[in-house]
């Protein structure tokens, strides 16, 4: 069953380059702009002209109870992480490694990225405690895969790109243990150490002379930044290829977002208030807003802190506003007992989610 809701929106909220997940209506609900379509700066100027200042979203949502659709299944991101691990020991270990079962789950996963029908995607990352380095690298491609995806790149991009992704860490396999674990400050001779990783990575994959050029460059330039502040080659903007672009904020999504030895995850609001405050100088700013326009931070399910104190369960997705979704609490009956209340934050303006206490986008492997 469908439900259509409308939202009205500021204008000064849409920005050129998003693409739309719902139709744009006017006050007497004639089009403006289709769902699927790109606000382009002749789009803003012809609501300027008519000195409209707020837009009419029409949402098309399915009703039903199940959680949202996982953004690739566990089958694959299993049998993809088993693969991996057993080719990046090989490759750390300069042994001659096989990557065609590699690539093949690339292809797995790809074709289930690009199966996907929603616009708003929730990231489903995997977390395990004995390494993170393999569950890192499986979600940053992921992540990878599906911004590339809303980028436009076609099928052999994607899945170079996919590959580049997961080997994107293989470097750290090099460095010793305690220093990838250490719960404290890094020394300048362990920060030297973590900061070659990218070389290494690089010389590592260059044995593999199948493997295209893209695919190793990867690697190499994820920890680079356009404004030359990145290591290990101070690359400018110009010379930082569009892969190493996405995968750079799939990779600083991910970290910020995961356990870590030395600091706790951080909420995805903030963590995408970060990509923000560095997209056009650190970080390139179109892959940020794609990323940013089409990640939905919650599922159904997940239970959160409200600003005024009481826990929730998210019930229902937003796709118009993906930070502030439909959330189900309890409140007293009158009567000594409980009901449950929805409570839809897109029309809150003082009641926000402050703490997320228990997420199903985030998937504990054993140890």
């Amino acid at each position: 069953m469908r439900r259509v809701r409308k939202i009205r929106i500021p204008v000064h909220r849409l920005e050129v380059g998003t693409v739309i997940p719902f139709t744009l209506l006017d006050e007497r609900d004639q089009v403006l702009l289709f769902r699927g379509q790109t606000v382009t700066k002749a789009f803003l100027e012809r609501l300027r002209r008519r000195a409209m200042t707020t837009v009419v979203a029409e949402v098309v949502e399915e009703v039903r109870e199940e959680a949202a659709k996982e953004d690739v299944s566990l089958e694959v991101k299993m049998k993809t992480l088993s693969c991996l691990e057993d080719t990046m020991h090989g490759l750390a270990q300069g042994r001659h490694v096989s990557l065609e079962p590699l690539e093949e789950q690339v292809g797995a996963i790809l074709e289930e990225v690009r199966a996907h029908e929603e616009l708003v995607i929730p990231i489903v990352q995997l977390k395990r405690h004995d390494d993170f380095t393999f569950t890192h690298s499986l979600n940053v491609a992921i992540i990878a895969l599906f911004i590339g995806k809303f980028l436009g790149l076609g099928r052999e991009d994607l899945a170079q790109l996919g590959l580049g992704a997961l080997f994107h860490d293989l470097g750290k396999l090099k460095i010793p243990p305690e220093i990838l674990r250490k719960p404290s400050a890094l020394s300048d001779d362990e920060w030297r150490i973590i900061r070659e990783h990218p070389l290494v990575a690089k010389n590592l994959l260059d044995n593999q002379r199948a493997l295209e050029d893209l695919v190793k460059f990867v690697p190499l330039e994820h920890h680079e930044r356009l404004d030359g502040s990145g290591y290990p080659l101070r690359l400018g903007a110009e010379a930082i290829h569009l892969f190493s672009r996405i995968v750079a904020v799939a990779d600083v999504y991910e970290a910020l977002t995961s356990q870590r030895p030395y600091r706790k995850p951080m909420p995805v609001a903030e963590a995408v208030e970060y990509l923000m405050g560095n997209a056009g100088y650190r970080l390139d700013e179109r892959v940020v807003r794609v990323f940013v326009a089409h990640l939905s931070p919650y599922q159904v399910g997940d239970v959160v802190r409200l600003s005024d104190g009481r826990e929730a369960v998210v019930s229902r997705l937003n796709p118009v506003l993906p930070f502030r979704p439909c959330v189900a609490v309890r409140v007293p009956d009158g009567r000594g007992g409980y009901i449950t209340e929805e409570i839809d934050l897109a029309r809150s303006l003082t009641l926000t989610i402050v703490e997320e206490l228990s997420m199903k986008s985030r998937v504990l492997l054993p140890s």
